[in-house]
């Protein structure tokens, strides 16, 4: 029986044998290689910006980031769900990274969406820090701290793909899922796909079949 994984939903992109699935040793989402956060954005705001800063990561360690935009404009309201506003970035130590001025002056209501995930194998004390900003003058760079917060921290586990798998895939061959600490279940973990970055993805693991 070859080695799997199980994810919640089908997998988006078809993914190489060559990609790497990432996540936390420890039960639960406080010991998760991925976190997700939507932050709302007030109604009379007409820019924003994300600003990941890893300039106090320590030497070799990674995050993948990326931010999308959902609106809800018009008359007639109208939600949309498909604006990506940085796609997946991975971020290296001393490294700051923004998504540049985001548009939503059409937008009645606004959020961004925000996901950072832990790429590398060396431990992470210092977390990277996640800063959003509104515009406050326009067409102008002066900008106002909506929110800050922390990245997670910890030591991330990868586990290699054993096979190419289709999109649509929920049952994934991964070679050794428990010693790659797959075994906790019921939490995001991170697929990156090291041909296609923009094909990275978040799956949630729901079953693993052990190492065979």
């Amino acid at each position: 029986m070859a080695d799997t994984i199980t994810v919640l939903d089908g997998i988006q992109f078809t993914k190489p044998d060559t990609a790497l699935v990432w996540t936390c040793d420890g039960a639960g989402f406080q010991n998760s290689a991925v976190r997700t956060w939507a932050v709302s954005l007030p109604a009379d705001v007409s820019g924003a910006r994300v600003i990941f800063n890893a300039t106090e990561l320590t030497a070799a360690t990674r995050y993948h980031v990326r931010v999308k935009l959902t609106s809800l404009t018009a008359v007639t309201p109208t939600k949309t769900e498909n604006t990506q506003a940085l796609e997946w970035t991975a971020i290296a130590p001393a490294e700051v990274v923004e998504t540049g001025a985001i548009d939503v002056s059409g937008g009645l209501s606004n959020t961004l969406h925000i996901d950072a995930a832990i790429s590398d194998a060396t431990a992470i004390a210092a977390a990277m820090e996640i800063i959003v900003q509104v515009r406050k003058e326009a067409a102008l760079d002066e900008w106002t701290d909506l929110t800050r917060f922390a990245a997670q921290i910890g030591t991330a586990f990868s586990s290699a793909f054993a096979a190419e798998e289709a999109a649509g895939q929920t049952l994934l061959s991964v070679t050794n899922p428990a010693a790659g600490k797959l075994d906790h279940l019921g939490k995001f973990i991170f697929l990156e796909d090291t041909a296609t970055i923009a094909q990275c993805e978040i799956a949630y693991l729901v079953a693993q079949s052990g190492d065979e």
